[in-house]
C-alpha cells in the first residue's frame, strides 16, 4: 500500500437467516443503513447453499432459532461439521428466553433477546467479527 493511504475500513457481511419477510427485510435494512454488508435467506438449507456452493463468507451469522424446517441450533451445529464455515460466529436472535440459554450453552458466540436493541446488535457484530477487532487494535 502506498505512504499516506489507508485502507478502506472493513465492512461487515452478515448473513441473516430468518423466515419472517418483514423481520428479515427489517433487518438486513437496519445492518445496510449502517453500514454492514447484508445478505439474507429464509431458511438454513439456502444459508448453507450461500456458503458451502456459492463461496460467502460472512463475519458472523445472524440465525433465528425458530425457523421453519430446519431451526437454527441444528444450522450451527450443520456449520460445525464443514471446515470452511465452522469458524464463523453465530448469533442467535430469539424472542424467548428458554431458547436463548439453550444457544448460549450450544455454543453460540452470542444469543440476543428479540427485540434487539440496534447498539447491542452492533455490539454484538463488532465483538463478533475478529478483522473489525483486529483493525481496531492496529
Amino acid at each position: 500500500m502506498a505512504a499516506g493511504t489507508q485502507e478502506p475500513a472493513h465492512r461487515h457481511i452478515v448473513l441473516i437467516v430468518e423466515d419472517g419477510d418483514d423481520e428479515r427485510e427489517a433487518l438486513a435494512l437496519l445492518l445496510e443503513v449502517n453500514g454492514h454488508r447484508a445478505v439474507a435467506v429464509p431458511n438454513a438449507v439456502e444459508a448453507l447453499q450461500v456458503m458451502l456452493t456459492l463461496g460467502l463468507r460472512p463475519c458472523v451469522v445472524v440465525a433465528d432459532l425458530l425457523l421453519k424446517g430446519i431451526d437454527g441450533l441444528v444450522l450451527h451445529e450443520a456449520m460445525k461439521r464443514y471446515p470452511e464455515i465452522a469458524r464463523i460466529p453465530t448469533v442467535a436472535l430469539t424472542g424467548h428466553e428458554g431458547m436463548r440459554r439453550k444457544a448460549v450453552g450450544a455454543g453460540f458466540a452470542a444469543a440476543l433477546l428479540k427485540p434487539c436493541a440496534g447498539d447491542v446488535l452492533f455490539e454484538t457484530l463488532d465483538r463478533c467479527c475478529k478483522r473489525a477487532l483486529l483493525a481496531r487494535r492496529a
